[in-house]
């Protein structure tokens, strides 16, 4: 069974609108050079530069001046125009930050950001963009982080499934992912209890992977955590990109959600899916 029309079309919409968050540091030009790699030339690829306030409480920080957003902005387009994809620039004289990227971010399919610094535990406590973005997932969040030297960041793809109801169609879209882009695929199945178990469902997505990319399909079903396992398999074979759905857990739950956790401690860069996206 090859990837449904469905797919190909959630494909086309996630990565044919693009906003990728620009700061002037080198975390935020991978972001735009990997959403441009996986984009087509023929995708819409918005950057953003905001001066203003980023923070909030007793520890408010300054953002881009006006001048360096726009040095900022001009050598982001340069980046994605050497990959080949033209793109629109945006500068923003308000803030606050955070705030503003996620409403912008909501307009888009995709938003790109800078693997994040930080701590997660400081992450979660200054209210970092990268966090928020896991936590509300306003649109699907790519969170870039820069491949091994020779390595690009669509190489090696991973997608973890829980095989849930709705895990098909992160599956399915992986699939085509990996098939636009010559990858290797490994399908991860995390089971830590009888719970996590759905035999089903999991040898239907191995054969959705293995017919869908053959050779270059690898299948793994691991014992652990979820989150705990994506990362130690990630590192142990030298994936490239995770892709992984999310529930949008809210509240204290989001604490404790996989996505967010992988966001932060992956060795690789990350795609988190939106439940909507997933429904093409």
């Amino acid at each position: 069974m090859t990837p449904s029309k469905r797919s190909r079309t959630t494909v086309s919409n996630i990565l044919g609108d693009v906003l990728c968050g620009v700061d002037g540091t080198r975390s935020s030009y991978e972001a735009v050079r990997q959403a441009a790699l996986l984009c087509s030339p023929r995708s819409q690829l918005t950057l953003l530069a905001i001066c203003g306030v980023s923070g909030s409480g007793h520890y408010p920080t300054a953002s881009l001046a006006p001048a360096r957003a726009q040095r900022a902005l001009d050598h982001a387009r340069r980046v994605a125009r050497d990959v080949g994809v033209d793109s629109s620039a945006e500068l923003e004289e308000r803030g606050p930050v955070v705030e503003l990227l996620l409403k912008r971010a909501a307009k888009h399919r995709l938003l790109a950001l800078g693997a994040p610094k930080m701590s997660r535990l400081a992450h979660v406590l200054v209210r970092g963009v990268a966090t928020q973005a896991a936590h509300t997932l306003p649109c699907s969040l790519l969170i870039a982080r820069r491949p091994p030297s020779g390595s690009r960041p669509d190489e090696h793809i991973m997608v973890a499934s829980d095989a849930g109801s709705r895990s098909a169609q992160v599956v399915d879209f992986t699939i085509e992912l990996a098939r636009t882009h010559d990858a290797s695929l490994m399908l991860l199945n995390a089971v830590h209890s009888e719970q996590d178990l759905h035999p089903t469902r999991i040898a239907a997505q191995t054969e959705q992977v293995q017919r869908g990319l053959r050779e270059r399909a690898t299948i793994r079903v691991e014992p652990g955590r979820a989150h705990a396992t994506i990362v130690r398999i990630a590192k142990e074979k030298g994936v490239t990109l995770i892709v992984l759905g999310s529930r949008r857990l809210r509240g204290v739950r989001a604490l404790g959600s996989v996505s967010e956790r992988v966001v932060h401690d992956a060795p690789c860069s990350v795609l988190v899916l939106r439940p909507e996206a997933r429904r093409g």
